[in-house]
């Protein structure tokens, strides 16, 4: 374990420990009851996730604070999560940013980077932070609390039904994709098709869509894909890692609760990530051998389609985040950390200079 993941234990569990030392054990004391909605699909280990963290501010608060989660359309569906939130509906969500494009363009870019090269925990954090101002300003311009990321996802597949061995390949497809990703898969030439979690299976199956995207090889596997699947494309050319499950809470609901519990939802969080990091691309890594083992045949585009495909991404990334501020500002700090980590072809497709 490298001195980063270390630090971030350690703090982690310091500000667990001090948090729930100092919380006033009266009886009398107010509890505090939450319903929290998510994306992810009941029964998968990225649930578990979400599962975990409601289970550690519980014991972390002595019982001051109970969140009670619920899985992928299960409440109402996924894109009603923004509004269920922000009118108290429910008072938190664990949802991709992405979903709320229809609101505002720049969602999508906070959501979803077409091309991105970061594949790793580090770096995506890294990112991840520099882009906090934009995502907190964002969203409280619609009314809804933003506390950063939950957890660390690993690039997600392409599972498809027909072979796609090139680019051109793409051209008349049907895609399940979501956010940008599906202006991205229009650009390469495919019909894409808005589908949610739970129908994905059907919809491979029934071969009423060629490809989808949802989530990475562990994910993607609980959700039973690698059954219904024949082919895998690689690399990831929608996205790298990313967020995944965006922290977002009823303002109301936030400002409510004491400093204590506050700080205690926030090492929660920073909890789950950590245990994302040390979880998530091991069982990604680990999950890869079952699709093989289920004759599910990976296909590697030629390095020339790739790149094609990043620059069409990053295009589509400079058309989609010129529309507003936040988005002129998110390719700034997006092309600077692209540089600073080396990816330097990236960064100045994106018009670093």
């Amino acid at each position: 374990m490298n001195r980063f993941f270390r630090g971030l234990i350690v703090f982690s569990l310091v500000i667990l420990y001090l948090a729930v030392m100092t919380a006033p054990s009266s009886a009398a004391d107010k509890v505090y009851k939450w319903r929290l909605v998510t994306h992810s699909m009941v029964g998968t280990e990225r649930y578990q996730t979400v599962v975990d963290f409601c289970e550690t501010v519980k014991k972390a608060s002595g019982g001051r604070l109970l969140i009670e989660p619920f899985g992928a359309g299960v409440l109402f569906p996924v894109y009603d999560s923004f509004d269920s939130v922000k009118n108290g509906i429910v008072q938190a969500g664990f949802v991709w940013s992405g979903y709320w494009s229809s609101k505002d363009p720049t969602f999508a870019v906070l959501g979803d980077r077409p091309g991105c090269p970061i594949t790793d925990f580090s770096n995506e954090m890294y990112l991840e932070e520099q882009l906090m101002p934009i995502k907190e300003k964002l969203y409280k311009k619609y009314g809804v609390t933003y506390l950063g990321t939950l957890d660390f996802m690993p690039p997600e597949i392409l599972c498809s039904v027909v072979p796609i061995n090139k680019l051109s390949d793409f051209k008349g497809k049907n895609i399940r994709a979501g956010g940008i990703g599906a202006l991205f898969y229009k650009a390469l030439g495919a019909n894409t098709v808005s589908i949610a979690a739970p129908e994905i299976y059907t919809a491979l199956q029934m071969k009423t869509i060629d490809a989808a995207e949802f989530s990475d090889w562990k994910e993607n596997k609980d959700m039973g894909l690698h059954e219904v699947t024949k082919y895998v494309i690689e690399p990831c050319l929608h996205l790298g890692s990313n967020e995944d499950k965006g922290f977002i809470v009823n303002t109301k609901a936030w400002n409510d609760l004491p400093q204590d519990l506050k700080d205690i939802v926030l090492a929660a969080r920073d909890h789950s990530r950590y245990r994302s990091a040390i979880t998530n691309p091991p069982q990604s890594i680990m999950a890869k051998q079952d699709w093989i083992n289920k004759k599910v045949k990976i296909i590697v585009l030629p390095k020339e389609d790739v790149d094609k495909a990043r620059q069409i991404g990053a295009k589509v990334i400079l058309d989609q985040a010129g529309k507003t501020a936040e988005g002129k500002e998110f390719i700034k700090i997006y092309s600077k950390v692209l540089n600073e980590l080396g990816y330097k072809e990236q960064a100045k497709a994106l018009g670093y200079k």
